[in-house]
């Protein structure tokens, strides 16, 4: 895998570690807050619900202490109307909206809303039944036309003998449903077969459910009260923070993934370039010079300054190495002393001639020996026969064709290597070279230099062996005839 993709993957997983863990904390927060809110419908539904209860509560215990007071008790024995109003005026509230005073018979002796009102007939009425049947009664009934909660009970003379009833009453109303569901977010919804108020708007109310009512099966008896929320902005609004917060992420995710995309590929695109050239010449795909020439040619491509300084980093660093190779190079095929090539650059030189002639080029050699040389030496001094090598070599030099390879080949014997020269030409050129030395005045040795030189034309089937044998016989030919001759081997 590439380093560009390699790094892509990596920073991408961990981007998305981070998301997905970033998700997992809101998705965390808001469940929290879910729950809270859910708790919070919980808290006031049972609000509402204790409310309600003391509601009735309320009607039980009003109806109880007008039942125990001994002054209601004769109001209805001697049904004084007056005072069995002024007394019932004492106990309406909000809470209580209908105080009735009623006889056996289900006639009404007082009403305590309505002064003028009594002496009409409500035996029919449910709650006025259930009451004279069971003693009690706490449900739902129609009063006076209004459908109430209603406690009903009857009132004993003594605790045992009883005298009457006493109805205590509260309208269910808007102002009723608004009272139990004030300070809180929930509205309550009243439904029955003669009406349908609610405290909410909206006709539906969103997780709805009903109260638990402790209420005796009365006439009306599909009386429903549910309790629920006319909205849900609080909620949609933590839903919709969520989503946002999920959709920011995922855009702030694939905005990352382009950003580090398109950066990758504009800053490392560029060292992957030049980690290329070192890897390719590392593996031997390129040399020195292929080195300099690809990131000499990168350099001017580079859009960064810090790249750019690096390719000019590698640029000099490779150029050094290119130098001293070449150092090297020189100094392992050249002679120190005479500057020629040396014998190991003559072998090479003379296998590669070798070589190109199996595909028909043709060459010769000439084997050149310094005449009494040894005398040079014991007379004049080992400086002095440097002297003579030296300046033969470049007198030499200055003869053969710049395509002819001249080199050392061992003390004060050189070998002359001739492309594309036959015999006739090697012997032209070995006579020129014979000739220049021999005529040649050196500055710090007064006598005559004079040299053997044995010529050898290729053959085919010719080794390396072969043909310097053919130009070594030739030069010892040379030698033994007198010296300072061209000798060749046919």
């Amino acid at each position: 895998m590439k380093l560009y993709d390699k790094i892509l993957l990596l920073t991408t997983l961990q981007i998305v570690a981070i998301f997905i863990f970033g998700i997992y904390q809101i998705q965390s927060l808001y469940l929290t807050q879910k729950k809270a809110f859910d708790q919070k419908n919980l808290i006031q539904i049972e609000m509402i619900q204790k409310r309600f209860e003391e509601k009735l509560i309320e009607l039980q215990k009003t109806a109880h202490i007008l039942i125990n007071s001994q002054e209601v008790i004769t109001g209805i024995l001697s049904n004084d109307t007056d005072m069995l109003y002024n007394w019932s005026k004492l106990f309406l509230s909000s809470s209580i909206d209908k105080i009735h005073f009623i006889d056996l018979d289900g006639t009404v002796i007082s009403r305590g809303e309505a002064e003028f009102r009594f002496a009409d007939d409500i035996s029919k009425q449910f709650y006025t039944q259930q009451a004279l049947l069971n003693n009690t009664f706490l449900g739902i009934d129609r009063v006076d036309g209004e459908e109430c909660l209603v406690y009903t009970e009857r009132v004993k003379q003594y605790g045992e003998k009883p005298i009457g009833i006493i109805s205590v009453a509260l309208v269910i109303d808007h102002e009723f449903l608004s009272s139990l569901v004030e300070g809180t977010t929930m509205s309550l919804a009243y439904q029955s077969e003669h009406q349908s108020i609610s405290t909410a708007k909206e006709r539906t109310l969103i997780n709805a459910s009903s109260l638990s009512l402790m209420l005796q099966s009365g006439s009306i008896n599909d009386a429903t009260f549910s309790i629920g929320l006319t909205s849900e902005k609080e909620l949609l609004a933590l839903k919709e923070a969520r989503t946002n917060f999920f959709l920011g992420i995922a855009l702030a995710l694939i905005v990352l993934v382009i950003a580090l995309h398109f950066t990758l590929l504009k800053y490392l695109k560029e060292y992957e370039t030049l980690a290329q050239v070192l890897i390719d010449f590392y593996e031997d795909r390129l040399d020195i010079k292929d080195v300099i020439g690809k990131i000499k040619l990168s350099i001017h491509k580079q859009p960064t300054t810090e790249i750019k300084k690096i390719a000019e980093a590698l640029f000099n660093m490779s150029q050094k190495v290119s130098d001293t190779q070449n150092a090297l190079e020189l100094l392992s095929s050249t002679d120190q002393l005479t500057a020629l090539a040396n014998r190991r650059k003559l072998e090479e030189y003379l296998e590669q001639k070798l070589k190109e002639s199996n595909r028909g080029n043709f060459f010769s050699i000439v084997m050149l020996d310094i005449d009494r040389f040894k005398v040079i030496n014991d007379t004049y001094g080992h400086e002095i026969g440097d002297h003579v090598l030296i300046h033969t070599a470049n007198l030499m030099q200055s003869v053969i064709r710049e395509s002819d390879m001249l080199g050392r080949w061992g003390g004060e014997e050189f070998l002359l290597i001739l492309p594309q020269t036959n015999l006739e030409g090697a012997l032209v050129m070995a006579e020129q070279l014979r000739s220049k030395i021999y005529h040649y005045q050196f500055e710090h040795y007064p006598q005559r230099v004079t040299m053997c030189l044995g010529v050898a034309e290729y053959r085919v089937n010719d080794t390396p062996n072969s043909i310097l044998r053919r130009a070594d016989h030739a030069l010892y030919r040379a030698k033994n005839n007198g010296r300072n001759k061209v000798e060749y081997e046919n």
